[in-house]
């Protein structure tokens, strides 16, 4: 498939490489990651759950993108391995390796005869499915390009170090700091406690010394630099999940010290009351279909945050789940539907959203549609069905009640993005239940002949006009403010509803970064 033939190039010349570990099964993900400059990618099967259709897409994203698939592998297990060298990935990290006989294991399971034992089946997707395919020549290719690498994470590993290291095939090690503590019965403590520390800089040292391309934590330009010094050169800039956990904590903390500069006063009131009563309010737009990137928002104190599914794909069953994952976690979630539809508005509310954002509304009467679709009658003519996943399944109300309620917090918002909703705004703003507005400007910008232009006078004017008529309305209106300097200029126009990015965008931005930030300590330590 991949070959990787750059990679393990990297890896025999002990030249630097930048790696990363993928622990959400989503291809988009790891295609975002290879797109940043990540060369090799890991996907993290011992810790995070995977299916092998999530690990065969994903080895198809990465190589899409010309970089190195592989997989850290939960199970010592020969045949285990070899499913998921079928499956197209380039190479194996083995977890916890204790013993010469257990880094034979790994080499077994990813070589052919008569380096190893790996069953031979040349017509897999790992072998192009045998198209085109020199039997003879695809097994010595397969040998001399997979990637064998293990993992140092105890004290036993540590004392049969040069054992393991005298197998053949190894192409990379690394040690697991956190385990590696934990064998010592000091969990956590691999950068503070001294015998701990003593021993890791041995096993590098022994490691580096006997030739090995070798692996650290390099999530800071000073771990790059320490790491580049002592002669290792595989850089782990960080996983998926801590990208997103910092990016938004980060995002969030960017709106909370504005607010304070700007004095205003955070409540813990319900979010659709924050909404109501204009209080500023991150509100981020997510569109990777994998309920922990939503948990992780919310863990990160995000209250409110919007499914995006009307530009990229979810399945019912995954709005579901992702309003289960907020729902939680204590915070809310709107779902900004693809079909403005009553049937559709009403099947994304009875999963449990906590409202919907409705696109290219084009006037008043698609408006009004949209909300009545929101809300149970007498406002509205949503259908009734009290013992859906919104309606707690019946539990603890009776229908009248539900329906009640439903309509006090159901969230209604809508995206002006059309020539006809500009010139239908103040027959839009007179209704009573819409709570907020977004203006879209790239699709403003088409309505009126002139897309992207974002500064031509005719969009301008026309944007200016339903921000202008909103203020003076009980609407409140979203704004973008994906950097903080853009902060205090959206909360100062008035606009409460603070759009600070998604999910992909801040995989993009953090990655991006990243790979730049160690790219250049790569260049600065002349290696």
């Amino acid at each position: 498939m991949n070959y990787n033939s750059t990679v393990k190039q990297k890896l025999k010349e002990r030249k630097p490489l930048i790696t990363s570990a993928i622990r959400l099964p989503n291809p988009a993900l790891a295609t975002i990651m290879a797109k940043a400059g990540v060369e090799s990618i890991l996907i993290d099967n011992e810790h995070f759950p995977f299916t092998d259709a999530d690990i065969t897409d994903i080895c198809r994203a990465v190589h899409a993108e010309g970089a190195c698939c592989m997989i850290r592998v939960g199970q010592k297990n020969l045949n285990y391995i070899y499913r998921v060298m079928d499956m197209g990935v380039d190479g194996v990290l083995l977890p916890n390796v204790e013993t010469a006989e257990e880094a034979q294991l790994i080499v077994d399971a990813v070589k052919y005869p008569p380096v190893g034992q790996r069953g031979c089946c040349p017509i897999t997707r790992g072998a192009d499915y045998g198209v085109n395919l020199n039997v003879k020549e695809y097994y010595q290719k397969i040998n001399d390009s997979t990637i064998v690498a293990m993992m140092i994470e105890s004290k036993k590993g540590y004392e049969n170090l040069d054992a393991i290291m005298a197998v053949k095939g190894i192409d990379y090690l690394c040690i697991g700091p956190s385990d590696f503590s934990g064998s010592y019965g000091r969990p956590g403590q691999a950068a503070t406690d001294p015998e701990i520390k003593a021993a890791m800089a041995d096993a590098y040292s022994r490691m580096v010394k006997a030739g090995y391309s070798v692996s650290g934590l390099a999530y800071t330009p000073e771990q790059a630099r320490k790491i580049l010094a002592d002669g290792r050169n595989v850089l782990n800039i960080g996983s998926d999940v801590q990208m997103l956990s910092k990016q938004f904590a980060a995002h969030l903390a960017d709106v909370n010290a504005v607010m304070d500069e700007l004095g205003i006063r955070r409540t813990d009131r319900p979010v659709e009351e924050k909404i109501r009563s204009k209080e500023p309010l991150a509100m981020p737009y997510l569109r990777i279909a994998d309920p922990a990137c939503f948990e992780i928002a919310a863990l990160s104190g995000i209250e409110l945050m919007v499914i995006d599914d009307e530009h990229y794909p979810f399945t019912d069953s995954q709005i579901i789940n992702i309003i289960r994952a907020v729902h939680g976690c204590g915070s809310k979630c709107l779902v900004r539907v693809h079909d403005k539809s009553k049937a559709f508005i009403g099947r994304v509310l009875d999963m449990g959203a906590d409202g919907i954002v409705a696109p290219q509304v084009g006037s008043y009467e698609e408006v009004l549609s949209v909300v009545k679709a929101a809300k149970y009658g007498p406002v509205g003519n949503r259908g009734l069905c009290p013992i859906t996943a919104g309606a707690d399944y019946g539990f603890g109300h009776s229908a009248q009640e539900y329906a009640q309620e439903a309509n006090k917090r159901t969230i209604v918002g809508i995206m002006v993005e059309t020539k006809g909703a500009v010139e239908d705004i103040d027959r839009i703003l007179s209704i009573p239940e819409l709570d907020y507005i977004s203006v879209g400007p790239s699709d403003v910008s088409a309505s009126y002949g002139l897309p992207g232009q974002y500064d031509h006078p005719v969009v301008k004017q026309a944007m200016e006009t339903v921000w202008s008529k909103a203020r003076a309305s009980h609407v409140a209106i979203a704004g973008q403010c994906y950097t903080k300097d853009k902060i205090a200029p959206v909360i100062n126009g008035g606009k409460s509803l603070l759009n600070i990015g998604s999910d992909v965008q801040y995989m993009i931005w953090g990655f991006t970064e990243k790979v730049k930030e160690t790219r250049a300590v790569i260049e600065e330590s002349g290696r």
